[in-house]
């Protein structure tokens, strides 16, 4: 019980020095919100190409990009 406690406040002490990092400024990065995204012809998660335009419904798209572990 003495070491789970000791192992507690040790991550409580050392997760905000963590959040202290220079993080890259993100505005520099891609498409940011609201910008018109470029024409692209993309595989999609079961491989078949999508475009800009097949996945653009009534209301517009929305894309999220999703970063796996095993890149």
């Amino acid at each position: 019980m003495r070491q789970l406690l000791l192992s507690a406040a040790l991550v409580l002490t050392i997760a905000p020095s963590l959040g202290a990092q220079n993080l890259p400024d993100v505005d520099q990065f891609g498409p940011q919100v609201g910008d018109i995204v470029p024409a692209f012809n993309l595989p999609d998660q079961t491989g078949q190409m999508q475009t800009l335009e097949s996945i653009m419904g009534p209301n517009g798209a929305m894309l999220v990009f999703s970063r796996s572990a095993d890149w």
